[in-house]
């Protein structure tokens, strides 16, 4: 373990012992904030489990439920990001903070909420319940008085990838298996709707890697990736690889250097078209494109820059972490996702579920 990395650890501990008053407003993001630093801890090698294990019971009180009334009566459950938010006979849990409770509790080696079929059933149909029906999308949470699909909550593509994540922690491996929850279908349409003309997914027609990450992502985990036209790959591909930024224009006209890029990027990889580079997008490229080409995703960008950008570039050197460039602060969303994109270059991470690949396979997923 480097100097650095031990900055790095030091940087995320801290996060899951006493949070600074300025981020008292962060309460309600919780489940999030110890997702990235066990997730983080995990995937640097820390032995997270003889350590945060006995915050599962913890954890585990986050889960809560609720009653639907309608032709039938049923319990619905899933977790919600603070106990602050915990109100009496109102819905206030969540699909993002379901899937890192689930994902928490796996990484520290907690499977009781697995192993419980009343659980697992209340939680799958919290995810049924957040399916719009008109158009096959999610949305995150359900609105606290009708307990149907919040209306005023977004549907993009990300609840799309947590809905089936979740789906597919708890059990769920075919279509058929899917299906007896939501309507895949329906969601299929939904994600191929968001396809670009010029390769990969977005919202308004504009490709966005965080949304194609998501996308392939969804499709991957339904086994449906082999579905997409060829065409449509083959250009997503391209598009992804497009993304990593490089300080020279078209070689074989120019030797001089591209001023429209940022030094500091190069070997970095930005979200969108004409952006600068961001170290959360390393990530969402490449699990993209480890998605899309299995093991030959290595030979089709520079992996080599891509560490040393993220080494030498957003790792902070004096605290720890990483940063979204290198004018930032380190913050735990950004030093999860630049470990995570240093891990998947080695073959340590699982980038559709965001989990070390040694927890992925503890648990067959």
């Amino acid at each position: 373990m480097t100097n650095n990395t031990k900055k790095t650890v030091k940087f995320i501990s801290r996060h899951l012992s006493l949070l600074p008053s300025q981020q008292q407003c962060n309460d309600i993001n919780k489940m999030a904030i110890i997702f990235y630093s066990i997730v983080s801890l995990s995937a640097l090698d820390v032995d997270v489990i003889p350590q945060y294990s006995g915050y599962a019971e913890w954890i585990r009180s986050h889960y809560k439920t609720s009653i639907v009334v309608g032709e039938d009566k049923f319990i619905i459950g899933g977790f919600t990001g603070s106990l602050n938010m915990a109100v009496p006979n109102v819905t206030t849990m969540s699909l993002p903070n379901t899937l890192f409770a689930l994902l928490i509790l796996l990484t520290i080696d907690d499977e009781t909420i697995l192993t419980d079929n009343k659980i697992t059933n209340e939680i799958r149909r919290f995810v049924s319940r957040c399916q719009i029906k008109s158009h096959g999308g999610f949305v995150s949470t359900l609105d606290y008085h009708t307990s149907e699909p919040s209306p005023i909550d977004s549907h993009d593509l990300r609840f799309s990838y947590i809905a089936v994540a979740i789906l597919y922690i708890l059990g769920c491996r075919t279509v058929e298996d899917f299906d007896r929850f939501i309507d895949v279908n329906k969601l299929l349409d939904f994600i191929s709707k968001r396809q670009c003309d010029i390769g990969a997914f977005g919202e308004d027609s504009e490709p966005h890697a965080g949304y194609t990450s998501c996308a392939l992502s969804t499709l991957h985990l339904l086994k449906k990736v082999g579905a997409l036209p060829k065409q449509f790959k083959d250009d997503t591909i391209e598009w992804l690889v497009m993304r990593q930024v490089s300080n020279l224009g078209c070689m074989s006209l120019q030797d001089e250097l591209n001023e429209s890029y940022d030094l500091a990027d190069i070997g970095g990889f930005q979200g969108r078209e004409n952006k600068f580079a961001d170290t959360c997008y390393a990530f969402w490229c490449l699990n993209s494109l480890s998605i899309l080409t299995n093991d030959n995703w290595r030979q089709l960008v520079k992996t080599e820059l891509v560490e040393k950008y993220l080494a030498e570039t957003t790792e902070n050197k004096l605290v720890g972490g990483y940063q979204k460039n290198n004018e930032s602060d380190p913050d735990l969303y950004h030093t999860c996702l630049g470990i995570a994109a240093m891990e998947l270059i080695h073959g340590n991470f699982d980038g559709p579920l965001c989990i070390p690949a040694k927890v992925a396979t503890k648990y067959n997923l």
